[in-house]
């Protein structure tokens, strides 16, 4: 050894196999040939497993292999080749990509869309469009049932109406007053003229109607409000009974040699003075007027007219 410093001889051009090299092996100084240097290191030209590949390999280092724009490598059964990549770079799917489409949605599908038209379901897997007018919407937007009256020019849902505004009142008046009225044996009602015009007369019918025998006892009953009754020749007793309503009023009169006698039935009182009520001569008169009735019970006014 000349005692100069490795670095100072000129390099080689290239490094033989044997080809001696200085080395300092724990202080102590040891040649080595080139080729046992090569024997502990890999060969200039080699290759890795990828598990030798340790973090992450950047997408820029990695081969095109073919794929185009919208491309990506696909097994398509044999190797792995460029495909349309049907994801699509915004992470649609093309319809015609899909599988399994509920029959629901299918039905819509299979619609075509017109103008002013809405979809709707006419079974669980089928589908029809119905018009949807420029109307129609102006209502579906409406928040509330009063913008909804408000769109259709429609009163509110509570409001109210002067007579005048009424075009029936009149008829309407005129048919509940003569619901009101009922003709009696002893009453006769009378129509004259039509519509707002027509007229009603009442009037007391003056014929023998207003007259009725008794001969035999009875309760009286609402066909003998206004009458006469007259007794003949056996005693007749008559029971005023409730419910006939406040206002009934009958005049019973001794005719021939019976007496007549007004008693009261279940629920009546007699005033001013406790029935039973009798006749005791010829020509008299028993007054019979309803002063008060509930419907179970009745207060009559009653009182002997001698003759």
């Amino acid at each position: 050894m000349s005692g100069q410093k490795i670095s100072q001889f000129p390099p080689a051009s290239s490094a033989q196999a044997e080809d001696e090299l200085v080395a300092n092996q724990s202080g102590t100084t040891r040649k080595l040939t080139v080729a046992q240097l090569r024997a502990g290191l890999a060969p200039s030209a080699h290759t890795h497993a990828v598990s030798d590949i340790l973090g992450q390999i950047p997408p820029a280092r990695l081969d095109q292999a073919g794929a185009l724009i919208g491309q990506v490598l696909k097994w398509n059964g044999s190797a792995w080749a460029p495909a349309a990549d049907e994801t699509g770079g915004a992470g649609t799917v093309a319809w015609s990509g899909l599988t399994g489409i509920p029959a629901a949605i299918a039905a819509i599908d299979n619609l075509t869309p017109a103008a002013d038209r809405i979809a709707f379901y006419t079974g669980a897997a089928t589908a029809a469009l119905a018009p949807l007018t420029s109307f129609a919407r102006s209502l579906l937007d409406d928040t509330d049932a009063a913008q909804a009256r408000s769109t259709i020019g429609a009163a509110p849902e509570t409001h109210s109406h002067a007579a005048g505004e009424i075009i029936d009142f009149a008829a309407a008046t005129r048919s509940q007053a003569e619901a009101m009225l009922v003709a009696g044996a002893n009453i006769s009602i009378t129509y004259v003229g039509s519509g707002a015009t027509r007229q009603a007369t009442i009037a007391v019918a003056g014929s023998s109607a207003s007259y009725t025998a008794v001969t035999n006892g009875r309760t009286l009953a609402a066909a003998d409000n206004g009458r006469v009754l007259e007794g003949g020749a056996t005693d007749v007793t008559l029971t005023l009974p409730a419910g006939l309503g406040k206002g009934f009023s009958c005049l019973l009169r001794r005719v021939g040699t019976g007496n007549l006698t007004a008693t009261a039935g279940p629920g009546v009182t007699f005033v001013p003075a406790a029935g039973p009520v009798a006749t005791t001569a010829q020509w008299d008169e028993i007054a019979i007027e309803c002063v008060a009735d509930s419907g179970t019970a009745a207060t009559y006014l009653v009182r002997r007219i001698a003759a």
